[in-house]
């Protein structure tokens, strides 16, 4: 069981690994799992770190269990405490990612060093997306996973997604989450 309804805000730092895909069959993709991988690492390196794991998944049908789910288990089975590990299961993007986690978790406690885990193609967009959600109060710094074969091949849609997401925040101040979960939201609907 993971810390889904433990206090975030008695960890020091915070830890956020986002997914990168499942398989039908709900396998980690190599991308998740190396993330997840890079993620225990930075636990075992951090001991005061808290991780949070965030995903439901991406395209295609629903998985039996989330990516963020997926992450946890590999997380804990690579020995860091459960306890240390929270989940957000909504997201299904980047964008997603940092206003539901802003939602559930961080928009309740205070600033504090935040280490984004991703891939290293992904590292900026989502630097990009977390800083525009919290602000410059928190200390947004990235931590590339290993690369792995089914990154090339996403890497080459990351500059489009990129100018999505700047287009996304254009006209937010960074920081003003209520502007940007409004925008979120009601793109949900469409």
């Amino acid at each position: 069981m993971t810390n889904d309804d433990g206090d975030l805000a008695e960890f020091p730092e915070v830890a956020v690994v986002l997914g990168g895909g499942m398989s039908p069959s709900g396998a980690p993709s190599p991308s998740t799992a190396a993330r997840a991988h890079a993620a225990a690492q930075l636990a075992h390196h951090r001991p005061s770190l808290a991780v949070i794991a965030s995903g439901s998944h991406g395209d295609g049908p629903t998985p039996p269990k989330s990516e963020a789910a997926v992450m946890a288990d590999l997380i804990a089975g690579a020995g860091v405490p459960r306890e240390r590990i929270f989940l957000e299961e909504r997201s299904r993007d980047t964008i997603g990612n940092g206003v539901e986690i802003a939602a559930r978790y961080l928009s309740k406690i205070e600033p504090r060093p935040l280490y984004l885990v991703t891939s290293p193609f992904h590292l900026e967009r989502a630097l990009v997306v977390f800083r525009n959600v919290l602000g410059f109060a928190w200390q947004v710094q990235a931590v590339a996973a290993e690369q792995t074969d089914d990154d090339l091949a996403r890497a080459n849609s990351e500059t489009t997604f990129l100018q999505e997401t700047f287009a996304f925040f254009q006209g937010i101040k960074p920081g003003d989450f209520p502007a940007v979960e409004k925008r979120y939201r009601a793109r949900q609907v469409r």
